[in-house]
Order: structure tokens, then C-alpha cells, then sequence
């Protein structure tokens, strides 16, 4: 399978782009700073097992372990060595669990179902990890199930005694009506819940939970996914997705999760998710809780708007780069906070900010355009929170705005990191940014202030 992300901009960011500003934590894409545990609905916690670090000492970059295929109980294939000619006649005589190794070429399998015992669909007999030539192409070409008592309509699910089953360096063909699920109704009793899908290239949908690594999948997928260094070729969608370092060509929405490291080529919907260090090519659609940290965000495809916010999250996007506009869709259409962010425009940009986007709104760079504070009714009282600031009041810093000259209220005493004048805010609503940055060097201010608590 390919090397997937090499020569991408995600190893190579060490500054903001086109402003030269460094933001804490967003030395790069795959630097070493551990993520933080992440829960279910996007947000940090320290309860979660399931978190955004990498295996081995997380160290966030070249810590992930590589799996390895196992070795074979049985191999199948036309050579001497082989205990089975057809991958059909193995499946037929092994028992689930086994390891079946597949020689070089292609074998055709049909899966045998039962009638579902509970829910929909039909459960399978038996499952299998299989195995393919790591140098040579094998591929498994499925075929629908077949049952003389009753009318096959699917989905396929795995049982809890038998598990999921696994596929290692081949190339799967699965037709629409075969699918490899957990039943639900079982969920608690899985020791296992995801198939394995590693170095493998996938024509089809397991319309199941899948584990990846090093693979390519070529069609739209809608299930839950916990890929690695994968390839998605088409939209992605899924009830969980925990994706690392992998290049997304679609759209991608989850309902829950976190992407770490990887680029999305389409349009993200972020709802319960976390990104980290990711780079959206086409646009953030905020439709949920969550969190965006050191990420790159483009704007839309032919639109100078990078982000639309469609109602009330809990959302914080944190020390990114936005290269486009922001704007919330209505009155009570805002998150919680923007801070440390460069928002860097074209010049024909003239508000990157134009309504109330965030109840906090401080430390940020407005480079290219200015920001107006607006609401429908043309009044903040109706915004849900009275106190809609464009400053930090601990720290007193508020942002920069490049086409906003102010005199200098409070002189740094390294002559660098001055505080300039209230700004009133343009718009019919008079919010005030009481500390305006002189200077777009938000790390610089950010450190200042620490040091000054300290």
C-alpha cells in the first residue's frame, strides 16, 4: 500500500502562512505535543480510554506501532503448499477464528448466513482473518449470500462468539448487499467490535465498524471508522469516527470522534468532534460541539467565507489559520470562543468577521479585513450572553486589526508589545475592544502575559 500524507503541508508548517506569526503550539502538524483525551462529544476529559494520543510513548509523531499480519493456520491457493485450492472450500471447512492465508490472484467467497436472531438482516456463520501476499496482488471478490428457507436482504453481522472479521494486504470487492456489522442488541457482549483492515485497498462499503491501517478506500462510506495513514477517496460519514494522519478527497461529517494530523480536501461538518492539526481545504460548517486546534481552514469553494455557524455550540476554535470570512447564519448562531487564531483574507475581503459569531472573541489576528459586530434585530440584548467581549479581562488583550490605526494607550517597555486605544467596534451594536493589539505577534503577547503571572 502507499505512503500516505508524505510531502503534504502538514509536516512542513512551522509559522502562520503569510503573516509570519508563530502561535504557540502550532509548530507543525506532527509535532510532539500529546493530544488531549477527548470524549464522545469532542471535549477534553481525563475519564476516556479512548484518546488522541498515539500509541507507544505519544509522543505525536513516529510513535504509532505498525501492525502485522499474522501467520496463517491454512493457506489457500493452487501451489503444493496450499491446504485448500478454493478460498470457498476453506471457509466451508475452518472454524471462525481461524487465519487463512490467500496466495497471489483472485478467489471468489460467499459468505453463509443465518436467519437474524435479533433485529434486522442475517448473522454470519463464520468469520475469518485473511490474509494476502504483501508483494503481489490477491483479492477476495464477494458474493451475495444465498439461503434456501428464507430471502437474503442484509445487512451481514458478525456474531460476539465468532467476532469480526479481518483482512490484511489484499484488495476486497464488496457488492452493495454484502456488509459485515455488529448486532446491536449485543453490543456489550463484543470483546472485539471493529474488523481489521490493514494495507488494503477497498471497492465497496463494509457498512460496519472498521479498524484501518495503510488503506485505501474508494467509495462513500457512512459507518463507524478508526483509521491510521488511510486514504478516502470519496465522502465519509460515520456515528464515530477516530481518524490519524489520513487525506480525506471528500466531505467529511461525524457525530462524534476526533482527526488528528490528517487533510480534508471537501467540506467538514463538525458536530461532537475534535481536530487537531488538520488542514480543511473546503470549508468548516459548525453544526455541533466541539473543538478546532492548530488547523488550517480554506474557504469555501468559490466563496471568500471559511466558516458558517448554523445555531448555539460549545465550540472553540483555537490558534488556527482561517483564510476566509466568518459569519453566523442568524441571531443565536455563535460558539464559545475564538482565540490565538489568524484570520488572514484578501484585501476585496471587507469584514472577516460581520455578526456575533462568539461570546469570546480575543487574541486574534484580523489581517486583510476588519470585523463588524452586528445582530439582526441591530440590538446585543437579544444575543443569549450579555457579555460578549473582544478581550481577555484577565490578561487585557484584545486583537489585531490591520486596517484599524490606533494610538497607543499603555507603551511596552521592550517598545514592541504595545496596548493601543478603545476601539469601538464598527456596527449598530457599539461592543468595544478595550485592548487592541499594536502588534499581529499574538505568541509574543501570549508569552508576555504569562510571564507577567509568573
Amino acid at each position: 500500500m502507499p505512503k500516505l500524507l508524505e510531502g503534504t503541508r502538514l509536516r512542513r508548517r512551522s509559522v502562520l502562512l503569510g503573516s509570519g506569526l508563530a502561535v504557540a503550539g502550532f509548530a507543525g502538524c506532527l509535532d510532539d505535543e500529546p493530544a488531549e483525551e477527548i470524549d464522545n462529544d469532542g471535549d477534553t476529559g481525563g475519564d476516556d480510554d479512548d484518546d488522541g494520543d498515539d500509541d507507544g510513548d505519544g509522543d505525536g509523531e513516529g510513535s504509532l506501532t505498525e501492525p502485522e499480519a499474522p501467520e496463517p493456520d491454512f493457506v489457500v491457493g493452487e501451489s503444493d503448499d496450499a491446504d485448500y485450492e478454493t478460498i470457498q472450500e476453506a471457509y466451508a471447512a475452518l472454524e471462525s477464528g481461524d487465519v487463512i492465508g490467500l496466495e497471489p490472484g483472485t478467489h471468489t467467497l460467499q459468505p453463509e448466513v443465518d436467519n437474524a436472531e435479533v433485529g434486522d438482516g442475517e448473522d454470519l456463520i463464520k468469520t475469518y482473518t485473511y490474509v494476502g501476499d504483501p508483494d503481489e496482488e490477491t483479492i477476495i471478490e464477494f458474493v451475495k449470500p444465498d439461503a434456501d428457507s428464507f430471502v437474503v436482504r442484509g445487512p451481514q453481522r458478525f456474531r460476539p462468539e465468532d467476532g469480526p472479521p479481518g483482512f490484511w494486504n489484499l484488495t476486497l470487492e464488496l457488492p452493495d448487499d454484502v456488509s459485515f456489522d455488529r448486532i446491536d442488541e449485543y453490543e456489550d457482549d463484543y470483546s472485539e467490535t471493529q474488523s481489521d483492515v490493514n494495507y488494503c485497498i477497498i471497492n465497496g462499503t463494509f457498512d460496519g465498524p472498521v479498524d484501518a491501517y495503510e488503506t485505501t478506500f474508494n467509495d462513500s462510506l457512512s459507518h463507524e471508522l478508526s483509521p491510521t495513514n488511510c486514504q478516502f477517496r470519496a465522502d465519509v460519514s460515520g456515528s464515530r469516527i477516530t481518524a490519524r494522519r489520513c487525506q480525506f478527497d471528500g466531505a467529511l461529517r461525524s457525530e462524534g470522534g476526533y482527526v488528528l494530523d490528517s487533510t480534508i480536501e471537501g467540506t467538514t461538518n463538525l458536530n461532537s468532534m475534535t481536530m487537531i492539526r488538520c488542514e480543511l481545504n473546503a470549508g468548516l460548517n459548525v453544526t455541533g460541539n466541539g473543538r478546532v486546534e492548530s488547523c488550517v481552514i480554506e474557504s469555501f469553494p468559490d466563496s471568500s467565507q471559511a466558516i458558517s455557524i448554523s445555531s448555539s455550540y460549545d465550540v472553540a476554535i483555537t490558534e488556527s489559520e482561517i483564510r476566509g470570512s466568518v459569519r453566523s447564519n442568524q441571531d443565536g448562531s455563535y460558539i464559545e470562543r475564538f482565540e490565538l487564531n489568524v484570520f488572514d483574507v484578501p484585501s476585496s475581503t471587507r469584514y472577516i468577521i460581520d455578526g456575533a459569531p462568539a461570546t469570546d472573541i480575543y487574541l486574534n489576528a484580523f489581517l486583510g479585513g476588519d470585523v463588524r459586530i452586528t445582530t439582526d434585530s441591530g440590538d446585543l440584548s437579544t444575543f443569549p450572553a450579555d457579555d460578549l467581549t473582544l478581550y481577555d479581562p484577565e490578561r487585557e488583550l484584545g486583537n489585531y486589526y490591520s486596517e484599524w490605526d490606533g494610538d497607543v494607550d499603555r507603551e511596552d517597555e521592550d517598545d514592541e508589545l504595545h496596548i493601543l486605544e478603545t476601539r469601538t467596534i464598527p456596527g449598530e451594536d457599539g461592543e468595544m475592544d478595550r485592548h487592541p493589539l499594536a502588534s499581529p505577534d499574538l505568541e509574543a503577547y501570549a508569552e508576555a502575559a504569562a510571564d507577567d503571572d509568573d
